[in-house]
């Protein structure tokens, strides 16, 4: 069973609009852009055929797109000030 850190929270304040705005999260996107692609780059490199090379290139987008999902998600909490 895997718990958070103390102190660690998914609070945000300003809800989920502001918290994409935020440097913070536009830094984690690019994390995990640039773990992913680094993760597929070497499936890519040795891939000859274009359509399978197209196909990894969706799963990619896919999977990329999916994490930041994650990362944005309103599962996390936010706090909005009115």
């Amino acid at each position: 069973m895997s718990t958070k850190q103390t102190g660690q929270t998914n609070l945000f304040d300003g809800g989920k609009q502001n918290w994409e705005k935020t440097d913070s999260f536009k830094s984690k996107v690019d994390e995990i852009k640039k773990e992913l692609r680094y993760k597929y780059s070497l499936t890519l490199l040795k891939e000859r055929n274009w359509i399978k090379r197209l196909l990894i290139k969706f799963r990619l987008m896919i999977e990329i797109r999916k994490r930041i999902e994650e990362l944005s998600s309103l599962k996390n909490l936010h706090i909005i000030n009115h």
